[in-house]
């Protein structure tokens, strides 16, 4: 079993949107798609992401944005 880290309340530091220093975040879904070509599957296959978007303004701060990668 993993050990929990010893953290305190005044060690943590609340997470600010960037864009109108919002500090409230919403859970919202990402939804992804994968071609049933690349899984072997009947039909396509829905991924959903869990990601957090202010909740004031609706940006989802970059660490928080799901990993697209490039083709």
């Amino acid at each position: 079993m993993e050990k929990m880290p010893n953290v305190k309340p005044s060690d943590l530091k609340p997470m600010v949107c960037e864009e109108c220093n919002g500090v409230y975040f919403r859970q919202v879904m990402c939804i992804n798609k994968v071609s049933r070509f690349l899984t072997g599957q009947d039909k396509d296959t829905v991924y959903p992401v869990p990601v957090f978007r202010c909740d004031d303004c609706g940006t989802v701060p970059e660490e928080f944005q799901p990993v697209v990668e490039e083709e």
